[in-house]
């Protein structure tokens, strides 16, 4: 199962080789940036195409991958005893409690 574990040392990678430093897995980072969009986007789909009501309400325009790279790995270090739940959850988690819906 891919959980908070891997994805928070792939993002936070991702947060310095986008701040100008080298990344130490182009991959993971490449894997830290399809999970975030990915999961974006599912959200988005399910609003639009499925009537659920929103759970993330991110500022008009969208946000940067950066900045959602930084909510995520704030979050996952905030909360290291859910490190073991499904990436996905733990990405939807980051994102609604940094952009709650009113």
């Amino acid at each position: 199962m891919a959980d908070g574990n891997t994805l928070l040392l792939e993002c936070q990678d991702g947060i310095n080789s986008m701040s100008g430093g080298v990344a130490k897995n182009p991959v993971g980072v490449g894997h830290c940036v399809g999970v975030l969009q990915a999961t974006m986007d599912t959200l988005d789909i399910f609003h639009e195409a499925g009537g659920v009501p929103k759970l993330v309400c991110v500022p008009e325009g969208g946000i940067p991958m950066v900045q959602s790279m930084r909510v995520v790995v704030q979050s996952l270090e905030a909360h290291p005893q859910s490190l073991h739940l499904n990436e996905s959850v733990l990405v939807v988690s980051a994102l609604k409690n940094a952009f709650p819906c009113r």
